[in-house]
């Protein structure tokens, strides 16, 4: 469809809801519009990307002429970007027949070694620039050996060395030794060098170009002399190197098919509302689409009712709240264990105190409940404790045979007074950790302990099944690319592995 019967289809439509299309209207009438004109709601990632990038009025007010001309902005950028993929698809294709025919006539030629190393491998170094830092006035060059082939690069500037050379090596074993040596002029007269590093083959196995910044350091190995930028390859199987590019050509050409298709559905996304039934598919769509309106006008008139609606008060106690009434009273516990322990040892209760207060400053909200099961089991032991420590205590006075003088008797009957407030204030303590075991989240299908899950397991396996969930949803909603307006820049000039994708996401 040419551009000029978009316009006419665009004009036909937008008609519908204003002849004046200068005049404003509201971010909600054109949403509604373009609502009632799908077959289901229209994207609302693609709308706001539109609306975003219109001159607005007050009150957010846009015209219709503005949001047409934004329309075919999208349009001509999609369809622009569809044949930059296409091209590059192209291209790549004809890439993947060369290396699929390269790959045919070394399957018989190549031929490996005793060290499973092709006897045509090669080490490929490009010495690119670098910065000087051992002393001098002279030109410096830099020096490249393996075994006993030695490269010199051309002589350059100290304070600003560029190089650029290249140099290839044969590689036989892998077990070369290939260093490089900085040296200037008056170092070289005297035998002398500025810098060297050695560097390991094997960590360039996989045959990629690898871009490396080495430190040269000088003859004592103490001090830095030089850093230098290069860029090294080793090609040990020209076979396994063609299997590998016609791999990552393929999945170059997935990523490139995707975008078009992903380019293509925005597009249908965008002009879905604009387009002319024939009147047979009118009469067969009635249905469906007056249906679409009853729930989009239902939808809206719940919008606009949403704000009369009060909001309910939620008057239940959160698990966060009882951890803090767990807290005061669990201070009050303490407050009572110092009185208390002018008379009567408290190292069970100060050690249970010590331990709860230690978990309060660890989880100012709550995190795991292990500590609060192994909290309550102390309580309920210290709470038998104090039972049977209150019945001996308590015995004279249930038989009256008190004995004690009349000072001695005082302080019997504040060390009974406080030992009872305590067992009180554990039996609180308790039933507010009885509450936050049963109010936590799920606390009976998932222990949620997180010291359990890890000794077990589950935990890291938990974890990694809801990063690998959010990772999926997140690939598929949002696409990379410019995070505002990934339709209206243009692509920036990058290397395929890191090629940013510039699409409206169509999510229902």
């Amino acid at each position: 469809m040419s551009q000029g019967e978009i316009i006419k289809n665009m004009d036909s439509v937008l008609k519908q809801l204003t002849n004046n299309f200068n005049e404003l209207i509201s971010r909600e009438q054109l949403l509604r519009f373009l609502d009632q004109r799908c077959t289901q709601l229209f994207d609302r990632i693609i709308f706001e990307q539109l609306y975003s990038r219109m001159p607005k009025g007050m009150n957010g007010y846009v015209s219709v002429n503005d949001f047409k001309q934004i329309v075919l902005q999208a349009y001509q950028t999609l369809t622009t970007k569809i044949a930059q993929s296409s091209t590059l698809m192209d291209q790549k294709r004809n890439e993947l027949n060369s290396i699929s025919q390269k790959l045919k006539q070394l399957a018989n030629t190549e031929r490996y070694n005793n060290y499973n190393i092709s006897l045509q491998s090669t080490l490929t170094i490009q010495i690119l620039d670098g910065i000087v830092q051992f002393p001098g006035n002279s030109l410096v060059f830099i020096k490249i050996g393996c075994d006993e082939i030695i490269y010199q690069t051309k002589y350059a500037n100290r304070n600003s060395p560029q190089w650029g050379d290249a140099f290839t090596f044969p590689i036989k074993t892998g077990q070369e030794e290939v260093w490089l040596a900085i040296l200037d002029e008056e170092s070289a007269s005297n035998k002398q060098i500025g810098g060297q590093v050695q560097l390991q083959l094997q960590q360039f196995y996989d045959q990629k170009i690898h871009e490396e910044e080495l430190s040269l350091m000088d003859q004592h190995n103490i001090s830095k002399a030089a850093v230098v930028k290069v860029t090294v390859q080793w090609i040990h199987s020209q076979t396994k190197y063609l299997e590998q590019e016609i791999l990552e050509t393929q999945q170059q050409m997935q990523e490139l098919k995707f975008d078009i298709d992903e380019y293509n559905n925005d597009i249908k996304a965008i002009f879905q509302p604009f387009q002319l039934e024939s009147a047979g598919n009118q009469i067969e769509q009635s249905d469906s689409i007056q249906k679409h309106q009853q729930i989009a006008n239902q939808l809206y008139s719940t919008q606009q009712n949403y704000s009369v609606v009060p909001p309910k008060q939620n008057t239940e106690i959160t698990p966060n709240q009882w951890l803090r009434i767990s807290l005061i009273l669990t201070l009050m516990f303490f407050v009572s264990a110092i009185a208390e322990s002018f008379i009567r040892t408290q190292y069970l209760d100060f050690l249970i105190l010590f331990y709860s207060l230690w978990f309060y400053m660890n989880n100012s909200e709550l995190h795991s409940l292990l500590h609060i099961k192994i909290m309550t089991f102390m309580y309920i032991l210290s709470i038998v404790y104090d039972g049977f420590w209150l019945f001996f205590y308590f015995k004279p006075y249930l038989r009256n045979e008190v004995k004690f003088d009349h000072q001695e008797d005082t302080f019997h009957q504040y060390t009974v007074v406080l030992c009872i407030l305590i067992l009180i204030e554990k039996l609180f303590i308790i039933l507010s950790y009885f509450n936050l075991y049963v109010k936590c989240p799920n606390a009976r299908q998932n222990i949620f302990d997180e010291q359990y899950e890890i000794c077990f397991g589950s935990y890291y396996q938990q974890k990694m099944a809801e990063s690998q969930k959010q990772a999926q949803y997140s690939s598929k909603v949002i696409r990379q690319g410019t995070p505002n307006i990934k339709y209206i820049y243009p692509m920036q000039q990058q290397s395929q592995s890191q090629r940013q994708r510039y699409s409206l996401r169509y999510v229902q």
